[in-house]
């Protein structure tokens, strides 16, 4: 199914088993590219290396995810976020939107099954980094101006 198997996915979890699950899941689809994390805090650190999905859960230790996904939202804002947990709260699942996630998926609704739905809907809104044109700071464009 993987239009893009090579599409850099992270997952985080602290639960190992949802963890490992859900990257059998990806697996399964032909994604390769895949980094597991337990805590949210591993996930930032990591944001250098430009994830294109990330799949968060929002109950973990330390931050939670809505913490998790403001600080991933910030740092890249083309990163697609979906927001994975077993709160069934409106009011988490509101706020997850207002902020940037891509969608909010109860763990209970979640199987082999509806993984397939999910990756469709990831490849529908990926672009691919080679055809993105790098946006210029102002910096730059000043320096243009100034035939610097």
């Amino acid at each position: 199914m993987a239009t893009y198997p090579d599409l850099k996915i992270f997952i985080v979890d602290d639960d190992i088993f949802c963890l490992t699950l859900y990257e059998q899941f990806m697996r399964n689809l032909g994604y390769t590219d895949i980094t597991t994390f337990n805590a949210g805090d591993e996930c930032l650190q990591s944001m250098k290396d430009q994830p294109d999905v990330v799949f968060l859960d929002y109950n973990m230790e330390g931050m939670n995810g809505i913490d998790v996904l403001k600080k991933i939202k910030a740092m890249n804002p083309a990163t697609m976020v979906y927001m994975i947990t077993g709160q069934e709260s409106s009011q988490v699942a509101v706020e997850a939107i207002r902020n940037g996630a891509v969608d909010y998926i109860v763990k209970s609704s979640l199987s082999p099954e509806k993984m397939p739905a999910v990756m469709q809907q990831v490849e529908q809104l990926y672009v691919p980094k080679a055809k993105e044109k790098p946006k210029k700071s102002f910096f730059d464009k000043v320096k243009a101006g100034l035939g610097i």
